[in-house]
């Protein structure tokens, strides 16, 4: 793997690549923004970590630069966090952040994940349609319902953690933030109250500013995206109340992002392939990347963009298996099966029978059914 390192202080590049000796990757630095797009010309980059605070070109203009003519580099943030807006405009254009200065084992063995993450696509194309997003669409009624509360002094953090939570967009861009290096420390963010209460209100506001010049569009019809937002969250309110208590928030987050796909297809079918095509110029690309979209599950692509943005591989599976009963069944009754069952039941579909009988819920199963029956039809 080849890894871009940039920082214009020469001794924290020296010390990151003597971290990294020994290790088979291929370390290249550059000590200016525009030294590292130069270099971007002439070597093939898997993965560029740039520091934030810089002269001339900043890093979080750097990572945004290269999310759009190099979407398939994985991008990661260095920061120090002395200035919170601009460690947040990079972290929005980044893939990963690092805390400055990073323990090295830290690095290595994030730089070994997304090595690893990297052999799951089955080709540049894909995964640079995949790299280039940042941030899915928002709904902008909700959207605007968050601002609200945010700019009311009588808004609790759990208030807005609630409205949050209601939107998957908004949802998956806050989680993928708060389980950076620089935000999550040692423990993994599973739920968005806990991922709002580790990042704080000044962090959300810049995270939702930020959403708002680049996610929300008041020119675009909303229809289908509140459509996939309010049957997102009757699913992960039905699957949440089928759970103990101690899982309710695992399983609401798995049922709230369980169609992250559709979302990313939205994304690179509506404003992503146009862009994608005027940077490489190569139609034969464009019919594999039509091809790979529409005959492909909405979990792959959801799996492959949360890979992607360093969301808990459990949180992951969930998602890329939700819908397979059979693989359920290998596993006792969770999250993951309760989204199943409120997936099915919210869209008016039969649950396996086989999968009914193996956990036992015939009875129960038309009890969960009935309160959601009437609804559905209407």
């Amino acid at each position: 793997m080849n890894i871009l390192l940039v920082d214009d202080e020469p001794l924290i590049l020296n010390a990151l690549k003597r971290a990294l000796y020994g290790t088979g990757w291929k370390i290249f630095i550059d000590t200016s923004g525009q030294a590292a797009l130069d270099r971007l010309e002439t070597e093939d980059i898997d993965l560029i970590v740039s520091d934030m605070l810089m002269p001339g070109m900043n890093g979080a203009e750097l990572l945004e630069k290269v999310s759009k003519a190099y979407p398939s580099i994985i991008r990661a943030s260095l920061s120090g966090y002395s200035d919170p807006d601009i460690t947040i405009k990079g972290g929005f254009f980044a893939h990963q952040a690092f805390m400055k200065p990073c323990d090295p084992s830290v690095i290595k063995q994030e730089i070994k994940r997304i090595e690893n993450i990297l052999a799951l696509f089955p080709d540049r194309v894909i995964q640079s349609a995949i790299g280039s997003i940042t941030s899915l669409p928002i709904a902008p009624k909700l959207f605007f319902q968050v601002k609200r509360a945010l700019a009311d002094d009588t808004s609790s953090m759990h208030d807005i953690a609630k409205f949050i939570s209601h939107d998957p967009a908004m949802c998956a861009k806050i989680i993928h933030t708060s389980n950076n290096t620089i935000f999550r420390g040692n423990k993994e963010i599973t739920s968005i109250t806990e991922a709002i209460t580790r990042l704080g209100g000044q962090v959300i506001n810049s995270i939702i500013s930020m959403l708002e010049i680049y996610s929300v569009s008041l020119n675009k019809p909303s229809q289908p995206l509140e459509a996939l937002q309010s049957q997102s969250l009757r699913v992960a309110v039905l699957a949440s109340s089928l759970v103990s208590k101690n899982q309710r928030d695992q399983t609401f987050l798995i049922g709230i992002l369980h169609r992250i796909g559709e979302y990313v297809r939205m994304m690179i079918v509506s404003d992503l392939m146009s862009a994608y095509l005027d940077v490489n110029n190569k139609g034969q690309e464009l019919s594999h990347l039509e091809q790979y979209l529409f005959n492909t599950k909405s979990e792959q692509l959801g799996g492959y963009l949360l890979h992607f943005w360093g969301f808990p591989t459990h949180i992951i599976e969930s998602i890329l298996t939700f819908n397979e009963p059979l693989m359920l069944m290998e596993q006792s009754f969770g999250p993951t099966s309760a989204v199943y069952i409120a997936s099915q039941i919210i869209n008016d579909k039969p649950i396996d029978p086989v999968f009914t009988q193996h956990f036992d819920l015939e009875e129960k199963i038309e009890e969960w059914r009935q309160p959601f029956e009437q609804t559905v039809k209407n």
